[in-house]
């Protein structure tokens, strides 16, 4: 927050923003800067640091909505539409945005929301007096009222550095207090409602590298505010002026700027394609980093940022939490719901590392497919559960998907316990639906294909269901083609016709579906056997349990397609599990071709109570339904 004077806004993004000082090159499009006031303040608060900024960049500012002379009606609007604004305005785009106080926490929303709508991302950003508190447990009735009373005093240090002792002290009260009046609490509540959701911000997704200011001095936005901000930003450098406050680009404008600069020397800037945004891919804002003796992070210009460095070598850590959905008995979450959670600390892993699922689509028109599961279950998960997932790649130079190992851990009476382990395997398919995208990095390559599981499976899907084949060649029926499947098998089979809300990418059925078709592929085999789940649970209160499935995905199955899956019991292992293969079919040129492939592992538990169960052992009547033929659980 600072009090500088701006002028009245105008909504047109054009309108908005206005260079300040051009860059000292003849090169037509050179590096920009983006500046950004805090709230009731101005764009003449950068002033002295405009001077002294790198020759080498254009400096621009935004006249926002929320300055000293605030556009009524401003606060009804997200801030991060303002700052989607003002980047638009800037021609070409801002390659690196500065912010101060409000400003600064506005654009750090804008960075970790779904996405600026305007252009790329910047490929830095600059936070400078930044409010910031990592957890909800660090705000309290205290802090509210703090803030509450002292805003006044706030806005009165930013007439006291702008104007210095040409205003005494009781004028520069009073003006203060007309500024609170013109923000209004409409205004405040924008603001402490934005503090409010800093500890929800994904800042630790953000591949942006960072530059974080803040004065020894700040009793708005403290200091420990700022480094706590650096600690949860991947790649931040955090730079606390001694002896400032909140406004250390007009206390300390010369220490300011030679930070800034230092900074700005940092940044690669991409030239233009024709035709396209000047600056950086909106995913490829990751920026190596070296780390000096000293602990400082300096960021290294010289190599270019890869697509697939974090990917490959970084570990992901993240906090989940399992879906309601997925507690169907008493609170126990089921095994598709667990794969989830897997499946949900990779898809993050790929965000964090720059290359989220939505941007490979848009931009490359690579379709993010999970091929390969094995999920062990070593403790069982409950409703409201919190997990901390952690994922470490797995890939060797020679694999053609990206492998990933995830462990997942939950907090048990006091103590942290390993529930699940998994393997992990992801292909990047390339979609054909739609037009041809723009052409996918070559260092994503060998991890893309044309057609999922064209690279493994081949061998295992040639000559399967002999009979099956045969009773199609001959023109056999639904019920024909099933018997074939099963004949001889102690298998349940049945043909479903793939529906949309199984599939993704507009046209193939993903691995959640085949998860879903896994676990319906078992309700279906005990109740065919006389075993059904409601029957076990009615007559002995007896739940199935799951501490291993696998699947793997070896050719694809499009939506409406009709599929074939046939569930065969393998093995039962000393009246305690027995284990089962699920393979799925699609008809293609009159034959039967294997799109999946996985086993499951099941035992059986009795509820104690609400709360507990515990394992049990297989009696006959579950024995021979389990190896018997249909009807011999009854």
């Amino acid at each position: 927050m600072n009090t500088a004077d701006a002028p009245v806004q105008d909504a047109e993004p054009g309108r908005m923003v206005r260079l300040i000082r051009p860059a000292a090159t003849e090169d037509p499009t050179p590096a920009r800067l983006l500046l950004l006031h805090g709230l009731a303040g101005g764009a003449s608060v950068w002033e002295g640091f405009a001077e002294l900024a790198d020759p080498a960049w254009e400096v621009w500012v935004a006249d926002l909505p929320w300055s000293g002379f605030s556009r009524p009606g401003w606060p009804d609007r997200p801030v991060t539409d303002w700052v989607d604004r003002a980047v638009a305005g800037v021609p070409g785009g801002p390659d690196v945005i500065a912010g101060h106080s409000f400003g600064a926490n506005a654009l750090l929303a804008w960075l970790a929301g779904p996405g600026p709508r305007s252009a790329a991302r910047p490929a830095g950003a600059v936070l400078v007096s930044p409010f910031y508190r990592p957890s909800r447990h660090d705000f309290d009735w205290a802090t509210l009222s703090h803030y509450v009373n002292s805003f006044d005093r706030i806005l009165e240090e930013g007439l006291t550095v702008s104007a210095g002792h040409r205003l005494a002290a009781d004028v520069r009260h009073q003006m203060a207090l007309k500024v609170r009046e013109h923000v209004g609490p409409y205004g405040w509540m924008r603001f402490f409602g934005m503090y409010l959701e800093t500890p929800r911000l994904p800042v630790e997704r953000l591949r942006t590298p960072f530059l974080i200011v803040g004065g020894e001095r700040d009793g708005a936005a403290p200091a420990a505010e700022a480094e706590a901000l650096g600690r949860s930003l991947p790649h931040a450098d955090v730079r606390v002026v001694t002896d400032v406050g909140h406004f250390p680009m007009v206390e300390r404008v010369a220490e300011f700027s030679e930070a800034v600069n230092g900074f700005l020397r940092t940044i690669t800037v991409r030239r233009p394609r024709p035709g396209g945004p000047r600056f950086v891919d909106r995913f490829a804002d990751g920026f190596p980093l070296d780390v000096s003796p000293d602990g400082v992070h300096l960021m290294t210009a010289a190599v270019e940022p890869t697509l697939t460095k974090a990917l490959l070598a970084d570990t992901t850590t993240v906090r989940l939490r399992p879906r309601y959905e997925g507690s169907n008995i008493c609170t126990w979450i089921g095994f598709k719901h667990v794969n989830y959670l897997v499946e949900e600390a990779v898809l993050i892993h790929f965000a964090q590392s720059g290359v989220p699922a939505r941007q490979l689509y848009e931009e490359y028109g690579l379709g993010l497919d999970v091929v390969g599961l094995d999920t062990r279950i070593l403790h069982a998960f409950h409703m409201d559960d919190e997990a901390e997932a952690e994922v470490v790649p797995d890939t060797s130079a020679e694999d053609g998907t990206l492998g990933f190992r995830v462990t997942v851990r939950v907090d048990r009476a006091g103590s942290t316990l390993k529930a699940v382990t998994s393997k992990v395997r992801v292909s990047l398919r390339t979609d054909s639906y739609l037009d041809l995208p723009t052409e996918a990095p070559a260092e994503l390559a060998r991890f893309t294909v044309a057609r999922l599981g064209t690279h493994e499976g081949a061998a295992e899907a040639a000559g399967a269901c002999v009979a099956a084949d045969a009773v199609l060649a001959a023109g056999g029926d639904e019920a024909a083609v099933l018997g074939a499947l099963t004949e001889g098998r102690n298998a349940y089979a049945w043909k479903w016709n793939i529906t949309y809300p199984y599939c993704h990418f507009t046209e193939r059925l993903q691995m959640s579906g085949y998860l879903r078709l896994m676990e319906e592929a078992k309700d279906r085999f005990v109740l065919d056997r006389g075993i059904s789940i409601k029957t076990l649970l009615d007559d002995r209160k007896w739940i199935p349990v799951v501490p291993r499935s696998a699947l793997r995905i070896v050719d694809e199955a499009l939506m409406e397609e009709d599929l074939y899956t046939v569930y065969t019991v393998e093995e039962i292992f000393k009246d305690f599990t027995y284990t089962s293969r699920m393979d799925c079919y699609v008809v293609r040129d009159g034959r039967l071709t294997l799109t999946a492939t996985g086993r499951i592992v099941h035992g059986y538990a009795v509820i104690e109570n609400r709360r507990d169960w515990h394992l049990v052992p297989f009696d006959q009547r579950v024995l021979g339904a389990l190896a018997g033929k249909p009807g011999s659980g009854s």
